[in-house]
């Protein structure tokens, strides 16, 4: 269902409604037509973006097999001013976030899960942090809610930015930069290589830019039918982790940060999603070969994993009792 189109003719030639473009969301999609249409749904609801130009929409598609281009296209043709939507060829995976930040035409670029709803008025909320850094040129993170703390957090350095932002400094979802950077950065390819967006927000940081985080809730994250694609413990033990080491070698990075990181990375993210995938290997379908050879590697003399050793086995109790109580009332 589509809502009613809404009118922002305002007598601005097409160049100049290109020029007020403050926003630019980018949605990176692959056979998510229906959590697409969703999210696309959540954003052209927002006065934001029904009453002004401030906001424009860009879609770049992996040469999905599904429904994606006539959706995308469906809307396009109802905001062909505001939405714009590309096709690769081919599949190129992570490149694709590079691909889509490159089609905008605002004055910041936010990438956009394909499956992030947007809460009410959220355009509002994002461009009014937007509004107030703009004059610095700060980096802006949106944590939607996941860092613990105040609603904003002032970054003066990587080793700050990572004991408050943690692991998730990956998500795409959280990623943008102003246009302006986007032109010069030099490292896109990490992000291949890595299969981690924050290597480039990294090498930012690494330059001296400091880092605005917004802690509001701005979405809701849609839970696909099932997740796949790459090797967890190759991403997040071993890249995630040797990227850190990495920039801690460079002196940026503290060893208690490390230190401190590799047990939030256990306790709060490696252990959790190993019970999910044991509990439901049909909705979890990642690659998990060479995980604990991975995990030794990167954490044999670290405490945490002699905890989290005995650790594991709770959770996924507690994971089976939870599964179990839920059959028996269903």
């Amino acid at each position: 269902m589509i809502s009613a189109r809404c009118n922002t003719q305002n007598g601005q030639s097409h160049s100049e409604r290109e020029k007020g473009i403050i926003l630019s969301v980018c949605i990176p999609t692959y056979n998510r037509a229906i959590f697409l249409e969703k999210t696309l749904l959540s954003i052209i609801a927002q006065r934001r973006f029904c009453e002004t130009y401030d906001v424009e929409i860009i879609i770049s598609d992996n040469c999905s097999d599904d429904n994606t281009k006539e959706i995308s296209d469906r809307y396009v043709r109802l905001y062909p001013d505001k939405i714009r939507y590309y096709r690769n060829p081919e599949n190129i995976v992570d490149t694709n976030y590079e691909r889509v930040m490159s089609y905008g035409k605002g004055i910041f670029l936010k990438l956009n899960n394909d499956t992030l709803m947007h809460r009410i008025d959220t355009l509002d909320t994002i461009i009014r942090v937007l509004t107030q850094r703009v004059k610095d040129r700060d980096i802006v993170f949106f944590s939607n809610g996941r860092v613990r703390g105040p609603n904003s957090v002032f970054c003066k350095n990587l080793d700050s930015f990572v004991g408050i932002a943690s692991f998730h400094s990956t998500w795409i979802g959280s990623f943008g930069m102003w246009r302006d950077d986007f032109t010069t950065i030099d490292n896109f390819n990490t992000v291949r290589e890595l299969r981690l967006i924050n290597g480039v927000l990294f090498r930012q940081i690494s330059l001296g830019k400091s880092v605005w985080i917004d802690n509001s809730v701005i979405f809701d994250s849609i839970p696909p039918a099932s997740k796949s694609g790459y090797n967890i413990y190759d991403v997040f033990v071993t890249n995630y982790l040797g990227l850190l080491e990495d920039y801690k070698a460079k002196k940026m990075i503290s060893w208690l940060t490390l230190s401190n990181e590799k047990a939030k990375l256990m306790f709060r993210f490696l252990i959790p999603w190993t019970a999910n995938i044991w509990k439901d290997k049909e909705q979890y379908k990642f690659d998990i070969n060479g995980g604990l050879s991975t995990i030794l590697k990167k954490y044999r003399f670290h405490p945490s994993l002699y905890i989290g050793v005995v650790y594991l086995p709770i959770r996924m109790v507690l994971v089976s009792i939870k599964k179990l109580f839920a059959s028996y009332i269903y």
